[in-house]
């Protein structure tokens, strides 16, 4: 996950904007800004439970309140994967931010469901054709779901997914499989987006009841079907399904590809990689230089920017 500690301490430092974004979310989390900072994941704890879902949506609300109150970049529309839609939606108006991390103070105390050790949990990573369908690559194999298709890699004639299961059934699987094509991993021992993530989505469902959903100020490109997400329903259904329904790249940066987006900016600490196939420039923003090449590239490529208002945003078009 990107939530490595540090990040976002340069933009805070120089920034009193961003000193204002983490002063509120140190208040509505009781986590103090330099906890959210610097505080490590423990071993064998997942991305959720520690303060890494905080300091990770900190940083991207930081950076886009900078855009858009110093330089007056706001977007168009906004994307997010997996964790990323969550914030996304927020950038978007559709969901207070108070809201956002109340359910990621929530999403810190869901309990591990009690299972047999042959109910282990985990994720797998392997290389597909580009042309087959990952969903149906693992449909006949009895408790391996997929999680995420992060799309083309290597030569562009491949794309690499992400499979969640028990670990035993990922083991099975894997062993009718050229050796070596499937690696399950050691550092996750939760099949993210998957059924097995059921007991999530009902830990957190009294939450989500409690939350406001709104019409989002501009589209949010869902990153589970090629759709682009313009009413406060389709917000709700994104939160409901995000633990348990498998997320797509493709499907995430093609809906941005059909609205003919001209320029995404991917805030905070990214995976900048999973957006170089796109077929728009890419700029990431994640430190103070990188905030003058964000302005820099809107300006080049002669993007009319949008006015602003009370809102702050993810990547213009």
């Amino acid at each position: 996950m990107n939530d490595r500690p540090g990040a976002g301490t340069e933009l805070y430092e120089l920034f009193p904007s961003v000193q204002r974004t983490y002063a509120q979310i140190a208040d509505w989390t009781g986590i103090d800004v330099q906890r959210i900072f610097h505080e490590q994941r423990e071993p064998g704890q997942e991305h959720r439970q520690g303060v890494g879902a905080v300091r990770q949506a900190a940083a991207i609300l930081g950076i886009a309140d900078v855009l858009a109150e110093e330089y007056a970049i706001t977007p168009t529309a906004v994307c997010g994967l997996s964790f990323g839609a969550l914030v996304a939606a927020t950038l978007a108006g559709a969901v207070e931010r108070r809201d956002l991390f109340t359910l990621l103070m929530r999403f810190r105390e869901v309990p591990p469901p009690t299972v047999s050790e042959s109910r282990r949990q985990a994720v797998a990573m392997l290389r597909i054709p580009l042309e087959n369908d990952p969903a149906a690559f693992v449909a006949d194999a009895p408790d391996v779901h997929l999680s995420a298709d992060l799309g083309r890699v290597g030569t562009g004639n491949e794309r690499m997914v992400l499979l969640g299961g028990y670990r035993s059934a990922l083991e099975s699987f894997g062993a009718a499989l050229p050796p070596g094509a499937l690696h399950v991993s050691d550092d996750h021992g939760a099949a993210f987006h998957s059924p097995l993530q059921r007991h999530v989505t009902e830990f957190i469902e009294p939450t989500l009841e409690a939350m406001t959903f709104r019409d989002p100020r501009v589209p949010v490109h869902s990153c589970m079907e090629r759709k682009a997400l313009t009413t406060g329903e389709e917000i709700r259904d994104l939160f409901h399904r995000n633990p348990t329904d498998p997320v797509s790249v493709p499907h995430m940066i093609g809906g941005l590809e059909d609205a003919g987006t001209e320029l995404g900016l991917v805030l905070g600490p990214a995976a900048f990689g999973t957006f170089q196939n796109a077929q728009f420039p890419v700029v990431h923003v994640e430190s103070p230089d990188h905030v003058f090449e964000a302005m820099t590239a809107v300006y080049d490529f002669g993007i009319e920017l949008p006015p602003v208002d009370d809102a702050t945003m993810g990547s213009p078009r």
